[in-house]
């Protein structure tokens, strides 16, 4: 499906493109066409096919059948993965080089010997602001720091074509804003750029055109003319069930269940506080990246470094961790991605799953699969479908299914719908209301207010290692107050 003239060659061009994996059908008679020098976005639903198309193009995967032609020649995996150059929304380097290193990795001069940093372009290093990174090991740094490389990886490739996959997804306001300078600008040259993106308004402000695709195909392609937020939302919404999470609030509970006071990160990249959480609620931690609100949710569970006091109702110390469950920004963290799906969900219940005499009982196992498969809205062909053949949207909610099998009594989570569609976040969030409202919490951190205001209870306005101010979202009637009450906080 495209309205370009089918005597053009130029540019991609893919003809009914099919992929299974197993019993699912990932991308079913998929058509469409990307031009030399514009932005097509991708839009769709999580599952609907998007990602499974751009690890086609990027050479990790091949389609099952149909094709796909660069500039009127058939695809060769083997030869143009060398023109091809993709940003994950997972960054997928070395975490044992440093930055400068996994910049040059797949360009080195030789494969037999390590990249040498000083090959790296240090205007690349400047524009993208890794300069000061560069000698450093990637695995130490932050995952907006991981997000950069990845996206200079990408940029130091004399590639004609660049996929970007929710690419912004750790990103700041202000490094997004480079980020697509960058797009633009490879556009200018003539270059194909894919950006693929949950975020409608970026789709709208960037992209030259719009590919909706739902269900494996190619719906509908909206022209610049006629690009808008409203429009992508409605075509969207076109032949999806759209299914809001009732997250009607829990009500006024002051029953404290986890409380951390004089609580501070051993490296001061957040200074002591004092904080509460209570029974019943989701209390989310908003801040830019580098404010110190990440690092305050991996404390909760013991995934940071810290002094100070921590309690959960009579438990006190380092036994309190044992109950909080955590669920990791980076969703290849919390999976094991070389297992089925049913293997994620019980794969830590070793007392449940265990017969008298210690072995695994399979059916056990398989049934307590089905229930959370179920329970969780995952949608998979089966429990022996491969977990890396899910979209994001899936592949989070087994994250969370598999710490909410330990039946912890607070479950923390980073960003937890990074790259989900507006269906699965509504989703996700209502599969974590039901979980607090039998008496838990959740924490969670994020720097979108929108989800903040949808989803949370309270919110902790981080800012400089500090919590500013502690609000309370159900006082607000709409995003834009939540956000200018966090804005007038971080400015005190």
């Amino acid at each position: 499906m495209s309205s370009t003239n089918s005597s053009d060659k130029s540019g991609i061009r893919l003809e009914h493109l099919r992929k299974k994996y197993g019993d699912t059908i990932a991308l079913e008679d998929l058509n469409l066409v990307a031009r030399p020098g514009e932005i097509l976005g991708i839009a769709g639903p999580n599952g609907a096919g998007k990602s499974t198309m751009v690890k086609i193009l990027a050479s990790e995967t091949n389609q099952t059948s149909g094709t796909i032609t660069l500039n009127g020649a058939p695809w060769d995996p083997r030869e143009h993965k060398k023109q091809v150059a993709i940003v994950h929304q997972e960054p997928q380097l070395f975490a044992n080089l440093t930055v400068a290193e996994n910049i040059l990795v797949g360009i080195e001069k030789s494969k037999y010997v390590r990249p040498k940093s000083s090959q790296v372009d240090q205007n690349l290093l400047d524009e993208v602001g890794l300069a000061q990174y560069a000698h450093r090991r990637l695995g130490s740094l932050p995952l907006a720091i991981q997000q950069r490389t990845e996206i200079a990886h990408a940029l130091a490739r004399s590639a004609d074509v660049f996929l970007f996959d929710e690419p912004n997804s750790a990103l700041t306001e202000d490094e997004s804003g480079e980020l697509f300078e960058w797009m633009h600008k490879l556009a200018n040259e003539g270059k194909i750029v894919f950006l693929v993106s949950h975020r409608l308004s970026e789709l709208a402000a960037h992209c030259d055109r719009v590919v909706v695709i739902i269900d494996g195909k190619a719906k509908v392609e909206i022209e610049k003319n006629e690009l808008t937020e409203e429009r992508i939302s409605r075509e969207l919404m076109t032949g999806v069930a759209s299914k809001r999470a009732s997250l009607a609030q829990a009500g006024k509970n002051t029953t404290n269940l986890l409380t951390v006071s004089d609580w501070k990160h051993v490296d001061e990249v957040f200074k002591p506080i004092e904080l509460s959480v209570m029974q019943g609620e989701i209390l989310a931690v908003i801040g830019v990246e580098g404010s110190g609100g990440r690092e305050i949710v991996r404390s909760l569970s013991g995934f940071a470094p810290t002094t100070g006091e921590i309690a959960m109702q009579e438990t006190k110390g380092s036994a309190v961790t044992k109950q909080v469950a955590f669920v990791s920004g980076d969703r290849s963290n919390s999976l094991f991605t070389n297992f089925s799906v049913g293997e994620n969900l019980y794969v830590r219940l070793e007392n449940r799953i265990k017969t008298k005499l210690r072995t695994v009982s399979r059916s056990s196992a398989r049934a307590i699969a089905e229930s959370a498969k179920s329970e969780f809205l995952v949608r998979a062909a089966s429990i022996d479908t491969p977990i890396r053949s899910l979209s994001g949207g899936n592949q989070q909610k087994v994250a969370i299914a598999s710490a909410l099998a330990l039946k912890p009594q607070m479950i923390a989570l980073e960003e937890p719908t990074r790259g989900v569609d507006i269906s699965s976040k509504a989703e996700i969030y209502k599969l974590v209301r039901e979980y607090v409202l039998q008496g838990n919490a959740a924490v969670f951190y994020c720097t979108e207010v929108s989800e903040v205001f949808d989803s949370a209870d309270r919110a902790a306005v981080v800012f400089d290692g500090k919590i500013k101010k502690i609000l309370d979202v159900t006082k607000f009637n709409d995003a834009e107050s939540l956000a200018e009450a966090i804005s007038q906080a971080t400015a005190s």
